[in-house]
């Protein structure tokens, strides 16, 4: 390759939005736990537990409550789909990691990866081994409805993107879908637009990964 020349990039990740994952019902239980545990969000942060302003601005709550059965069968029922649509090879899911987010005005996440990357990776805000990987990302969108937030779309770059400088492709928070891509994609979520800040008016999003038992290191 030519000095000076731009690093080859390689082809879009794969990705698919699934329309309907949640019954009308549903998604009623959803709304109104996210509603009746707004003081138990707090702000979110990035891998190794870090919180950086400059880096992701948005609020979670860590937990599904008795909902969290609900997402686990309903990704369960979905795996061949989610598997043939993200190209991984299928997988026993060894857990599902939930979390329930609150994007208000001028929410957004500035382009990551989901897997931590590098040797002695710890789990998302551990200090414990690592005992398992994400493998496949889960983004379920809801909002009550009317929609009165703008922006928040989901922006896949290519593979060997790097700085997120390169195209891409976006997926909108569209109500009731459900997005899956590898965890491993570089991606972002675009600056919320949400005047008046009404809580009942945020983009909502539970962030869910499939995650893969890693194999006991072998011994020397």
């Amino acid at each position: 390759m030519p000095e000076g020349a731009p690093a080859p990039r390689g082809p879009f990740p794969p990705g698919h939005q699934f329309s309907g994952f949640l019954s009308s019902p549903e998604r009623s239980q959803l709304i109104e736990w996210t509603l009746s545990n707004r003081s138990r969000f707090i702000p979110s942060r990035i891998m190794g537990n870090v919180l950086n302003l400059e880096r992701r601005v948005s609020e979670r709550l860590p937990d599904l409550g008795p909902l969290r059965p609900l997402f686990e069968r309903r990704l369960t029922e979905s795996l061949p789909e989610i598997f043939r649509t993200t190209g991984t090879r299928p997988f026993e899911v060894e857990y599902f990691e939930l979390e329930l987010a609150a994007h208000g005005d001028g929410a957004f996440f500035a382009n990551h990866v989901d897997l931590p990357i590098g040797p002695g990776r710890k789990p998302h805000g551990s200090k414990a081994s690592r005992t398992r990987d994400r493998v496949v990302s889960a983004v379920y969108y809801f909002h009550i409805p009317p929609k009165r937030f703008s922006g928040g779309a989901l922006r896949l770059y290519r593979f060997g993107d790097q700085d997120g400088s390169g195209d891409f492709i976006e997926f909108q928070p569209k109500q009731n879908s459900l997005v899956v891509f590898p965890s491993w994609a570089r991606h972002e979520v675009r600056r919320v637009g949400c005047p008046g800040q009404a809580f009942d008016h945020h983009r909502f999003a539970v962030n869910a990964w499939l995650c893969r038992a890693l194999a006991p290191a072998s011994g020397n």
